[in-house]
């Protein structure tokens, strides 16, 4: 894959162009600027493809000539990402300031999911280039994947099979996040199983959110607001490291031992609501004179299914801040051992360069939306596979470089042998070609100096 690595600097020019665009899912004429730039990106380089923005504002990309008889393969990673403060961040890393050396870039979202956006994108500049042709390969960007609410991809799910085709062999969903694990010899994760990520909102007073949590040890308290006009309190300040929900279990959350430990009377504030997936770094307490209500959103990362969730939720008032029904985590593990792309993962990997570990992920993403919301008729011949270029957290550095936390970081050399690795699982699945590539006279000139 030496194309690869000679055009590997387009890969990091992409990347930090995206990284340098601020697209915080709250913010969404932000999130659009991104998504408009890897749509003139895709129009530019994709001749052959149709090019457009679904009525949910993702981006699709398809094949004018794509053959349902033979498989297809589906690229996903989306634009948005969750909020930063910089006074969080240590010097010199800033979340909308690209830090960059020799190893590394440092801002928000270079990881999740901009390194797997910037992929698509590189994949276009290489066909544009002649350096590789496609064949049944899609590409989609997704604007939303962050946050409450719904997930833009089900518009996606929901076309799947009917504007976006589906092969009649295999289709193969491939959602490119933060997969990698940093080392000498770096671990890309395989996911072909998700956790659920149901979340819930709870509203009533401090005792009785004590004895629900008790009775839910599945479930982890991220944000707590209380139910009060602000007043003239004086407010005591806890903080911890903040990160991705999924990183971090509820007897290490400090919220928990906050609310657990709590006074009926107490006021406590932490986190936002509108961003679930993110640990509150810091943790606010007061007294109050009369018990005040609380809202407050508890996530379960549990491999639990919405029957299991309902069930541990019975008898206790409760709003669904997510929906349950597209919450339910998948697990195709049994059909992958079966399947040829097993084997291609295995044929692709150079144990010298990656290492691959077969997991579950812990955390949830566009796989989970789109598996939960495409027609159930597909789902035999479907395969979502999560497995992506962007660096996962590393808590054990100093300073700490955290996903949805402080220090968001892409390790250069472990992200491109993970681009090398994906790229071979796309040729084998026939869905990439290397063209062959005729040098000119002053190139082979360069090459043996005779010219400088």
């Amino acid at each position: 894959m030496d194309f690869i690595t000679d055009n590997y600097k387009n890969y990091i020019k992409f990347l930090k162009e995206l990284a340098a665009m601020p697209s915080v899912f709250s913010t969404t004429k932000d999130v659009e600027k991104a998504i408009m730039f890897c749509k003139r990106t895709f129009k530019e380089n994709l001749n052959n493809y149709i090019v457009y923005s679904d009525k949910e504002k993702n981006l699709v990309a398809v094949p004018k000539d794509i053959n349902p008889a033979e498989d297809i393969v589906y690229l996903s990673a989306h634009i948005d990402t969750v909020n930063a403060d910089p006074k969080e961040w240590d010097k010199p890393f800033h979340p909308w300031k690209i830090y960059e050396d020799k190893d590394e870039i440092v801002g928000r979202g270079v990881s999740d999911c901009k390194a797997g956006v910037a992929y698509q994108l590189f994949l276009s500049f290489l066909a544009k280039k002649d350096l590789v042709s496609f064949k049944n390969l899609i590409f989609t960007v997704t604007f939303k994947e962050e946050g409450s609410g719904e997930k833009t991809v089900i518009e996606i799910a929901k076309e799947i099979g009917k504007k976006i085709p589906v092969s009649k062999k295999s289709t193969y969903l491939i959602v490119l996040e933060n997969n990698v694990t940093v080392d000498t010899i770096p671990t890309l994760g395989v996911y072909t199983s998700e956790r659920g990520n149901f979340v819930a909102k709870i509203t009533d007073t401090i005792p009785n959110l004590q004895k629900y949590l008790m009775a839910l040890p599945h479930w982890n308290p991220v944000c707590i607001k209380p139910q009060i006009k602000n007043g003239n309190l004086s407010w005591k300040t806890e903080k911890q490291s903040g990160g991705h929900v999924c990183s971090v279990d509820r007897d290490h959350n400090l919220l928990t031992k906050i609310i657990l430990n709590a006074e009926a009377n107490s006021i406590i504030k932490a986190g936002s609501e509108s961003s679930f997936s993110v640990m509150p770094t810091e943790i606010l307490i007061a007294k109050g004179g009369n018990l005040k209500k609380h809202s407050l959103i508890i996530n379960n990362r549990f491999p639990d299914s919405a029957k299991d969730v309902l069930r541990q939720l019975h008898g206790i008032k409760h709003e669904e801040t997510k929906r349950f029904s597209i919450s339910e985590g998948f697990d195709i593990g049994k059909k992958f051992k079966k399947d040829k792309i097993s084997k291609i993962l295995e044929k692709c990997r150079n144990k010298s360069e990656l290492k691959l570990e077969y997991t579950c992920n812990v955390g949830a993403s566009d796989a989970t939306a789109i598996y939960a919301s495409i027609n159930p008729k597909i789902k035999p011949s479907f395969f979502p596979i999560v497995m992506g270029p962007g660096s996962r957290s590393q808590r054990n550095r100093s300073p700490q470089r955290l996903t949805h936390g402080i220090n968001e970081t892409f390790h250069k050399e472990s992200g491109k042998r993970t681009i090398i690795f994906i790229t071979k699982v796309l040729r084998e699945l026939k869905c990439l070609a290397e063209n062959e590539r005729f040098f000119t006279q002053e190139e082979v000139m360069r090459e043996f100096g005779v010219i400088a």
